[in-house]
C-alpha cells in the first residue's frame, strides 16, 4: 500500500505548496492545468485542490466513455437530452432576451469535470532584435532581469536564446523567457527602443512580445526534435526555486530583488508619485535661450506620459544641478520612470533619476509648493519673459 501523499494547508501559497511536494517523486506540477498532480502506482492520478487543501481524483475521459458504452442501449442516442430536459430548454428559448441589463460572468467552478476547457498556455517570452553583434548572454540577462525573474532550464541556466546565422555569426536576435507573464508587459514598455548598454546609442534594441512565428535570419527553419523524457521531480524543484526567487523580489514596488539592511536605511516613500531628474539643463543654457524652459517641460511631459498620466512638471531654474520634477497620477508610473530615465544621456549629460524623499528642497524663481502645483505668479513672469523674447528676436 502506497504512503499517504503530503499535503498543504487550504489556501497555501504556491511556494508553500512547492516546498511541501518537492521531496515526493510521485508528485509533479502540470503546466497544462496549472495544478499539482500525483501519480499512483496503479496509474491513477490525483489533483491537489488548493482551495480545499486536499487531493481529489482526476476524471479519466477514456474510462468515462467505456462506462457509457457498457451501459448504452441499442437505438438510443446518448447525446440527446431526455424529453423533460428538452421541454425546459425549448421553453427557455421562447423567452425574449433582455439587452438592457448586465449579468456578470459566472465564477469558474472549483471542481474539474469532463466539460472543462484546457487551460490556455501563457506567453512569458519577449523577442529582441537589433542587438549589437558583440552582445553577450550575461549582459542581456543583467539588462532584462531588472523587469522580472527569468525562467531557468533543468540545469538552472536562464532561458535566454541568441540566434545565429548559417555562418555561425550572431544575428542580433534573441529570445528571453520570463517566469511570470506580467514581466513581458513591463519589459516591452520599458525596454523597447531602449539601449542595451546605457549611454551607447548604437545599442538601441527592439523588444516585442514573442509570437512564436518569428523566423530568425539564421536559415529556413529547423527540423523538429523528438521530445525528451520529462523528469517530473526535477521540474518540481525548478518551479519551487522560481517561486522562491519571486518571493525574494520586493513585493511593495515590484522592481528588482528585495532590499537589504543597508538599502532600508535610505528608504523613501514607496507610494511617492514624484520623480526628481538631475542634470537636465545648465543655468547658462537657460540664460542664453528663454524658450528652453517651456521646451524642456513639454519634452519631459511627452516622454514620461508613455509611462502613465503626468499631473505636473516643474523646472527649477535656480538649481545648478539642472533639477526638474515630474509628478504622476500613480506611484507605479513614478517607479517605472526612475528605471527608464536613470543613467540615460540627455544633451551630453548623464541623467540622475530617483523618487522624491520629501526632504529635499529645490529653488526656482517665485515661491510656492512646487510638488502640489506650479506657482502661477512665477510661471506668468516666465511667460512674459518668453513673450518679450519673441518680440525682440531678430531686431
Amino acid at each position: 500500500m502506497s504512503d499517504a501523499p503530503p499535503s498543504a494547508a487550504a489556501g497555501a501559497s504556491a511556494s508553500a505548496q512547492a516546498a511541501a511536494f518537492a521531496n515526493d517523486d510521485r508528485i509533479h506540477f502540470s503546466r497544462e492545468t496549472g495544478t499539482w498532480r500525483l501519480e499512483n502506482e496503479d496509474g491513477t492520478e490525483l489533483e491537489f485542490d488548493s482551495a480545499k487543501g486536499a487531493w481529489v481524483p482526476v476524471l479519466d475521459e477514456e474510462l468515462i466513455k467505456k462506462q457509457q458504452a457498457a451501459y448504452s442501449v441499442a437505438g438510443v442516442d446518448e447525446e440527446t437530452p431526455a424529453a423533460p430536459v428538452l421541454k425546459r430548454v425549448n421553453k427557455k428559448r421562447k423567452e425574449p432576451e433582455n439587452y438592457t441589463s448586465y449579468t456578470p460572468p459566472a465564477e469558474p467552478s472549483a471542481k474539474r469535470g469532463k466539460n472543462d476547457k484546457p487551460a490556455k498556455s501563457k506567453n512569458t517570452a519577449v523577442y529582441v532584435t537589433g542587438l549589437p553583434a558583440d552582445s553577450e548572454t550575461d549582459e542581456i540577462i543583467e539588462r532584462f532581469a531588472k523587469f522580472g525573474v527569468i525562467e531557468e532550464d533543468d540545469e538552472g541556466e536562464p532561458k535566454v536564446k541568441l540566434y545565429a546565422r548559417e555562418d555561425g555569426s550572431f544575428s542580433g536576435e534573441a529570445l528571453v523567457v520570463y517566469f511570470k507573464e506580467e514581466s513581458v508587459t513591463l519589459a516591452v514598455n520599458l525596454l523597447d527602443d531602449a539601449e542595451l548598454r546605457i549611454g551607447d546609442a548604437s545599442t538601441v534594441m527592439s523588444v516585442q512580445k514573442a509570437e512564436f512565428r518569428h523566423k530568425h535570419s539564421g536559415g529556413t527553419g529547423e527540423e523538429a526534435k523528438p521530445r525528451k523524457t520529462v523528469d517530473k521531480k526535477k521540474i518540481t524543484r525548478r518551479i519551487g526555486k522560481m517561486q522562491k526567487k519571486i518571493e525574494e523580489w520586493d513585493d511593495e514596488d515590484g522592481f528588482g530583488p528585495a532590499k537589504n539592511e543597508e538599502d532600508e536605511k535610505n528608504v523613501v516613500n514607496r507610494n511617492c508619485r514624484v520623480v526628481v531628474l538631475k542634470h537636465m539643463f545648465s543655468l547658462q543654457e537657460l540664460d542664453e535661450d528663454a524658450s528652453l524652459l517651456l521646451d524642456l517641460k513639454n519634452d519631459v511631459r511627452e516622454e514620461c506620459s508613455s509611462l502613465g498620466e503626468v499631473t505636473n512638471v516643474v523646472l527649477y531654474d535656480k538649481e545648478a544641478d539642472g533639477v526638474m520634477t515630474v509628478k504622476f497620477r500613480e506611484s507605479l508610473s513614478a517607479q517605472a520612470c526612475v528605471i527608464k530615465m536613470n543613467n540615460r544621456f540627455f544633451a551630453g549629460r548623464r541623467i540622475e533619476a530617483f523618487l522624491y524623499s520629501g526632504k529635499q528642497r529645490f529653488k526656482r524663481s517665485g515661491a510656492g509648493n512646487d510638488l502640489d502645483g506650479d506657482n502661477d505668479e512665477a510661471e506668468k513672469q516666465r511667460l512674459d519673459d518668453f513673450a518679450s523674447w519673441l518680440m525682440t528676436e531678430g531686431d
